[in-house]
């Protein structure tokens, strides 16, 4: 059996490494910002939970923030575009490749990118 995508990253650590790394980008990108209401709120928290969870790891978003229905209704209304959801995509990229995480790692990595971004454009409108 193939080791979870949690495991294959490193963890809880490298993934925060990796949530960093990305908001890094988004926050300071002209086309995202605007999706997010308070840019000061700890985004990379959040997505640690979130990644955490969605790759095989301990049920921490879940735990701490109620789960898939509360990131679903975080992206309501947001009106989120084709062109943004691939700028998502390829900022997500981009820190995957910063923080080191492995060709195997990003192979797999692909379809939860392709999907989750599809699935909060469509939830969005």
């Amino acid at each position: 059996m193939d080791e979870s995508l949690y495991t294959l990253a490193g963890g809880e650590r490298q993934l925060h490494r990796l949530a960093e790394a990305f908001y890094e980008r988004v926050l300071v990108d002209p086309l995202l910002r605007p999706l997010f209401r308070d840019p000061a709120e700890d985004h990379a928290e959040r997505l640690t939970l979130w990644l955490s969870e969605l790759l095989g790891g301990p049920a921490l978003h879940t735990e701490a923030r109620g789960g898939f229905a509360v990131m679903a209704a975080a992206h309501h209304r947001l009106g989120i575009t084709e062109e943004q959801r691939q700028r998502w995509v390829d900022h997500m990229r981009a820190a995957c490749a910063e923080v080191g995480l492995s060709d195997e790692f990003m192979r797999r990595f692909r379809p939860y990118l392709d999907g989750g971004s599809t699935f909060a454009l469509r939830v969005s409108h």
